[in-house]
């Protein structure tokens, strides 16, 4: 399996390539093109197992992960037939794509910022926090560990930061973090600067680990259309 990354940053697009036998996993409508020797097959977006019971059980992992975390109900698993096929993925929104590798780390991502993975890379649905229903992002993110490949995608340009001690990222730019971070949410000033500066709340880390930040923010993007829309 090689991953080649293209168009970045603006228009991140992935281009994998698989030989026979071998699958990618992929958010549902990410695909862009692909070879013929490529069989697809739509699947519930959780971990099931045999018989009627396991399909309950990702039918309902499904559902959680699209009503709880925006992500898609279903993804799409293509799996190699012949030698020398090519897939091609991208996100729905104009940005960038990141490949990482995981072998023996979890990554924890946003849960809209999840492309792809390679079907060995455990992809779970975590709790973010009762603090993180009031950030506009989400409570929930996705834990991904394992041994496989990750693809991850931005709105805007990829960040990366090193902490080691504290840092404050604004809900709406986070992406992905890993390694000994904890964090929890506060408002980026006081209540004053809070309500009227438009920053809104912020995730504080502390601890030692990386950060995955997005250049541009969905929420930014949403109220700047909003005045604009026929009424």
């Amino acid at each position: 399996m090689k991953i080649d990354l293209e168009s970045r940053p603006s228009y991140g697009m992935a281009v994998v390539h698989l030989d026979q036998g071998e699958t990618f996993v992929a958010e549902s409508g990410a695909m862009v093109a692909m070879t013929t020797g490529l069989s697809a097959e739509s699947k519930f977006n959780g971990v099931g197992g045999g018989g009627f019971g396991g399909w309950l059980k990702a039918a309902l992992a499904g559902l959680a992960r699209k009503f709880l975390a925006g992500e898609s109900m279903f993804v799409n698993h293509y799996q190699a037939t012949a030698d020398g096929q090519q897939l091609m993925l991208a996100p729905a929104m104009v940005g960038d794509v990141m490949h990482i590798p995981i072998s023996g780390r979890e990554i924890t991502v946003q849960a809209t910022s999840y492309l792809a993975s390679t079907p060995d890379v455990d992809v779970s649905l975590v709790w973010g926090g009762l603090s993180m229903l009031f950030s506009g992002e989400g409570a929930f993110f996705l834990a991904c560990s394992g041994d496989g490949e990750l693809l991850i995608n931005t709105y805007g340009g990829f960040e990366e930061v090193e902490v080691n001690g504290s840092y404050r990222v604004d809900t709406g730019h986070l992406v992905a973090f890993e390694g000994d971070l904890e964090y929890k949410i506060k408002k980026a000033g006081g209540w004053k600067s809070t309500l009227l500066s438009g920053e809104g709340l912020v995730l504080e880390f502390t601890g030692t680990g990386k950060l995955w930040l997005q250049s541009r923010a969905m929420g930014s993007l949403i109220s700047f259309i909003t005045p604009h829309l026929p009424r």
